[in-house]
Order: structure tokens, then C-alpha cells, then sequence
């Protein structure tokens, strides 16, 4: 495996071959939490939900292959697969519309329907990064003049699943797909003349607000989302109130650290260490809401300590790393939609979202190498 951090060397960036390795060290340093776990049948399924991780060089190969035209009908494909699952959840939510408004007025989420097996706020980070990767594909096709039915297509998928993640409403796929989207929006003003992004800029005003005043799912997960900061800005009972309970779990999770700041619990430990930890931390907390910390950091940290933690936190911020004298913002979107998801979901913990971390990583490095005539995304 190590030997394809080599592979094609003069082809690949400086960025390319240290994100390669990050991957490598990062899952060679989980493995060594193996051995420091009493559960080791629970360390060994987690180890092999993350193997992905390991692949990331041969994804990065692959993707790297890919032309222009194969790209875009990736962004098609993609688009149109998590569109069959987003319109038959929002017509569910429709029919049932005054029973799911009242369920998001008290944290819980609408469900997904027929959405592979992929949990609310999974599918949601799945859609932005989606939205993020058709949006790449249609400036790069625009700039190109390549205007066809393939481009009106993948623009109409694009509109009705940005409609329909704000219908769904999960906070944490909305904020992550803002945060790519800021990325994405900052390298148009570098390489656009103003008079050509100023209606992007009223897009990013006039779009969001429309969503807020026209969906009555957004309206009520809004009202709960004020409800549960009001709930952790008094300290009050955290039970039922959903973010509130995550704060309190990176409380836990970080007396966990303090106790543990090397090596971690090990992997298949941490889940147990952390609910016992919860009747030192915050023992009013029902014992069905002691969960884990839902932030990938805190996770990695209690699991196999802060080196590896930091590992992960490198993977990201690799993406900053100018190349050639410039940056390349669809990596920089990508990981900085993924890591805001990592802020609120444990990303690297279920293979629904570690296989879209890698897959979309190497997407976003992959898509930055490319040069085309007037967006030019890798921007300077």
C-alpha cells in the first residue's frame, strides 16, 4: 500500500502525494488503538468500517482517469441517485406534514424513504457534497459553452435537491453545504469580474431567504434549533433537546482526553467509556441519551489519542497547501464541507460516510488539477 504514494510521481502534485500518506499514517495510528482495546471484537469492526481510509491512494488513481465528459455524468449520476430517495421523503413529509412539523418542533428528525439505508443527517451530507460537485461540473461545462441537454439536466437536479435538503431540514448537511458553498462562491469572485458574480451574490441572499419564509419544516427546525442554544446558553436540562445532549457529550468526551491524551481507551472501548464517564460529567442525562460525541475530532481523540486526532485535522487542512502558486478550491470546498459535517456527526464512524470522505476528497483534488477557460477554480 505504501508503494502507491509513489505511484506516478511526476504526475502528481506535492499536495496529492502528502494527502496519500496522511491517509496511510492516519489508519496505521487507529490500528495501534487495536491493541490497546479489551473489546478487540468491537476495535476489529470498527478497523473495518475504516478501511476505506486505506484505500484513498487507489481512489485517487481512479478518479485522476476520469475525463471531463465522464465527470460530468458522475455529477448526474450522483445527483440523480440521491434525488429518487429526497422527492419520495419530501412527499412523505407533505401527506404527513402537520404530524412531521410538530417531530421537528421537538428534535426529531424526517425520516428518509427508501434512502439505501442511510440515516437523516448521513443522506443530508451526501446531498451536499452532491449540490458542491454538480455545481464544479455546470461552471466548468458553462465556461467550456457546452450548453446541452446533459447541462440543463444536471441544473434542474441541482435546484430540486438544494429545494429538497432544505425541506428535509438536517443542520448539519444545510450548514456543511453552506460552508462548501462559500468556498465555491470565493473562487468565482477571484477569477470573474464582478459584473458577472453579482448574481451569484444575490442568489446567496435572495435563496436562502426564500427557503426560510416558504418551507414550514426549515421554519420549525429553526424555532428548535433557538429552543435547544437557549437550553445550553441557561444550562438547563439537556434531555430531549439534541444539540444541547452533543454538547454535553464533547464535555464528556473531553474529560475522557484529559484522562487519556496519548494513547485513547482504544476503539473498541470508547463507546463504553464514555457512557460510564456521563455520571461523572452529567449524571441527569437519561441513561438512553449518554451517547457518544458526534464530533470527529473528540471521537478520534477518546478512540486513539490526540496524535491521531491530529492526523485527521492534517487530512483537512491539507487542502490549504498551495500548489503550483495557487489554491485549489474545489479540495478546499470539499474538505471544508466534510469537516463542518465532522463537527456535528462522527463522519468516520459508519461506512456511509467514510466511503463519501475518501470519494469526494480525491474528487476535489482531482478536479482542482484541472484547468479550463474561464472558471479556473484553482485560482491563484
Amino acid at each position: 500500500m505504501l508503494g502507491l504514494f509513489y505511484v506516478r510521481e511526476k504526475e502528481t502534485s506535492f499536495q496529492a502525494r502528502c494527502l496519500n500518506l496522511a491517509f496511510i499514517l492516519f489508519y496505521a495510528v487507529t490500528i495501534l488503538s487495536f491493541f490497546n482495546s479489551e473489546n478487540q471484537q468491537e476495535a476489529l469492526r470498527i478497523l473495518s468500517l475504516k478501511v476505506p481510509l486505506l484505500l484513498y491512494p487507489m481512489v485517487y488513481l481512479a478518479v485522476k482517469e476520469l475525463s471531463e465528459k465522464q465527470n460530468f455524468n458522475l455529477a448526474l449520476i450522483i445527483n440523480y441517485a440521491l434525488y429518487l430517495p429526497a422527492v419520495i421523503s419530501v412527499y412523505n413529509y407533505l401527506i404527513n406534514k402537520e404530524l412531521f412539523d410538530d417531530l421537528i418542533l421537538q428534535s426529531k428528525p424526517l425520516p428518509i424513504e427508501f434512502g439505501y439505508g442511510i440515516l437523516h443527517i448521513q443522506f443530508s451530507i451526501l446531498m451536499a457534497c452532491a449540490i458542491l460537485f454538480g455545481l464544479i461540473q455546470l461552471f466548468k461545462a458553462y465556461s467550456n459553452g457546452q450548453l446541452g441537454l446533459p447541462f440543463y439536466t444536471l441544473l434542474g437536479l441541482i435546484v430540486l435537491n438544494f429545494v429538497f435538503i432544505h425541506i428535509l431540514s438536517a443542520r448539519t448537511g444545510l450548514l456543511a453545504l453552506y460552508v462548501g458553498l462559500g468556498v465555491f462562491c470565493l473562487s468565482l469572485f477571484s477569477a470573474w469580474p464582478f459584473k458577472r458574480t453579482k448574481w451569484i451574490l444575490l442568489a446567496i441572499v435572495v435563496v436562502p431567504t426564500f427557503m426560510v419564509f416558504t418551507s414550514s419544516s426549515l421554519q420549525n427546525r429553526i424555532k428548535n434549533t433557538m429552543d435547544d442554544l437557549h437550553v445550553v446558553v441557561e444550562n438547563k436540562d439537556a434531555n430531549d433537546y439534541s444539540f444541547a445532549m452533543r454538547v454535553r457529550a464533547w464535555y464528556n468526551a473531553a474529560d475522557v482526553i484529559k484522562q487519556h491524551p496519548i494513547t485513547g481507551v482504544g476503539i473498541g472501548d470508547a463507546e463504553k467509556v464514555l457512557y460510564n464517564n456521563f455520571s461523572h460529567i452529567d449524571a441527569t442525562l437519561a441513561p438512553e441519551n449518554r451517547k457518544n460525541p458526534h464530533f470527529q475530532f473528540l471521537e478520534t481523540a477518546v478512540q486513539s489519542g490526540l496524535i491521531c486526532a491530529f492526523l485527521f485535522l492534517t487530512i483537512i487542512f491539507m487542502s490549504f497547501i498551495m500548489t503550483e502558486g495557487r489554491f485549489n478550491f474545489p479540495l478546499i470546498a470539499f474538505s471544508m464541507l466534510l469537516f463542518t459535517a465532522s463537527c456535528f456527526e462522527s463522519i468516520l464512524e459508519s461506512q456511509s460516510n467514510v466511503i463519501p470522505f475518501v470519494f469526494f476528497m480525491a474528487l476535489g483534488i482531482h478536479t482542482g488539477a484541472q484547468k479550463y477557460k474561464a472558471t479556473n477554480l484553482s485560482v491563484s
